[in-house]
């Protein structure tokens, strides 16, 4: 079942749309759960930039009120980000019942970790905002990483659009990008991530070539994001995850360890098959068994006073097999 557009009112430079998503969708949990870096509450709303679309959401009545500002496309691009056209349910229920079959002993606390996530969405984010953003998330919070992010992006003013009266800067391109200065690269306070990014930017193929990674394999694609400096193998699944929506990725961080020895009962060498093998060990749609394994055991845990972790996303903790180079 695809959502349904109860309208659609288009003025200047901005579009006021009201959709009804085919099941319950909670907004809260899948744009505050670390998988994006510039979305902030607002209110009962929020508001905050994916690539070229700038955006204030809010949840009302089983429907989302939401405006926009998009230099490409229209209501097509919010559906495709905030995965409104997909009933979330069915996944979640396909991914719980493999694991409840595999995993016969931790059923009970496999349906804690899929209902208190319920309605939690995986978005579909652009390729290059989302491979900046998790390369520089090395050692860093998810505020940290949007607040380098909203300063990258205030250095091109024509990228400024107002939306509910707040001024959010779309990200730039890739070529954009290429034309900073490197005192304005100084400026970012970006430290040792400094050398990868300026190494992307020389590397990085254009938008098309990116788009047509989408044919690969997952693993495939992961690799090939691993040859970039300062991307290992955490970085490296949430991009496939976050921007190419292939959900065999499994990015690992220390919430996800915690939660799949928590969970699941696992011991260190099996979390190592997990690096390696997780389809074949956590079943279909394992990327979005993950995101809500991260949620709930971090969660859980500031719930219980156990001491927190700076990590805020499920690739902020750096392991020595993600590379600084």
């Amino acid at each position: 079942m695809a959502c349904c557009i109860l309208s659609e009112v288009t003025g200047p430079g901005i579009t006021d749309v009201i959709v009804r998503p085919p099941a319950p969708y909670s907004l809260g949990s899948t744009l505050g759960c670390g998988q994006t870096f510039r979305f902030r509450r607002a209110g009962d709303a929020f508001e905050g930039v994916c690539g070229d679309l700038a955006m204030r959401i809010e949840n009302r009545d089983e429907t989302l009120r939401i405006s926009f500002a998009a230099d490409h496309g229209g209501v097509e691009r919010v559906i495709e980000f905030l995965d409104l056209a997909h009933n979330i349910d069915q996944p979640a229920d396909e991914s719980l019942t493999f694991l409840c079959q595999h995993f016969r002993g931790r059923a009970s606390l496999l349906r804690d970790v899929f209902v208190y996530s319920r309605g939690t969405h995986l978005l579909r984010q652009p390729i290059l905002e989302t491979t900046v953003g998790y390369m520089l998330s090395v050692q860093s919070t998810v505020n940290l990483v949007g607040r380098r992010l909203d300063a990258m992006a205030r250095l091109f003013p024509s990228n400024r659009r107002t939306v509910a009266g707040s001024d959010l800067y779309l990200f730039p391109s890739i070529d954009e990008l290429r034309t900073l200065p490197s005192s304005a690269v100084e400026g970012l306070r970006l430290g040792y991530r400094s050398r990868w990014f300026l190494d992307l930017l020389a590397e990085l193929p254009d938008e098309a070539t990116l788009q047509n990674l989408g044919a690969m394999r997952s693993k495939e694609r992961q690799n090939y994001f691993r040859g970039f400096a300062g991307i290992g193998p955490k970085v490296a699944a949430c991009i496939d995850l976050f921007a190419y929506g292939g959900d065999e990725a499994f990015p690992i961080d220390v919430w996800v360890d915690r939660g799949l020895r928590h969970v699941l009962g696992m011991t260190s060498a099996e979390v190592r098959t997990v690096r390696d093998h997780a389809p074949a060990v956590l079943g279909p749609h394992c990327g979005l068994f993950g995101e809500y394994l991260f949620r709930y055991e971090r969660d859980h845990a500031a719930q219980l006073g156990n001491p927190s972790v700076s990590v805020e996303s499920l690739c902020l903790a750096p392991r020595s097999s993600d590379k600084a180079q």
